[in-house]
């Protein structure tokens, strides 16, 4: 919900990064709504450590926990097709909680301690999808 605020907008955590693998996978059951979100997981908590804001070892424990209940962690666990990052920051750009062109990132501090974040530059984010995808699935530029 775009108009979500305080405590209940930390929910988000995941969903940035998870609606638009799920926007990519065309909604269907190629890729849940869950697995998009717990791959969102993932890449937001590996993304908050990347940004500083996390302690290290936060984002395997994320994955470890998520993969050992059998969800996928990883943009390349999706079946089929694989986005670019270019086509997720587009996707993502879609993202009904923009606000004036910014996107909407739930971040964490630490393992339960997360904060919303709206001024991540697109090339942040970008080159962060890339080093997300792998060398084989990253953009060029």
């Amino acid at each position: 919900d775009e108009l979500e605020t305080g405590n209940r907008a930390l929910l988000n955590l995941g969903h940035t990064f998870g609606h638009a693998l799920e926007a990519f996978a065309g909604y269907s059951d190629r890729l849940l709504h869950g697995e998009a979100v717990a791959i969102g997981l993932c890449l937001a908590t590996q993304f908050s450590e990347d940004l500083g804001f996390c302690t290290g070892g936060s984002a395997v424990r994320v994955r470890s926990h998520l993969a050992n209940l059998g969800l996928p962690t990883a943009i390349r666990d999706m079946p089929g097709s694989l986005p670019t990052a270019a086509e997720c920051l587009a996707l993502m750009m879609q993202d009904k909680k923009i606000k004036s062109g910014q996107l909407t990132f739930v971040l964490l501090r630490d393992l339960g301690d997360a904060f919303v974040a709206r001024d991540i530059p697109h090339d942040t984010v970008l080159a962060f999808l890339n080093r997300a995808l792998g060398p084989a699935r990253a953009d060029a530029h």
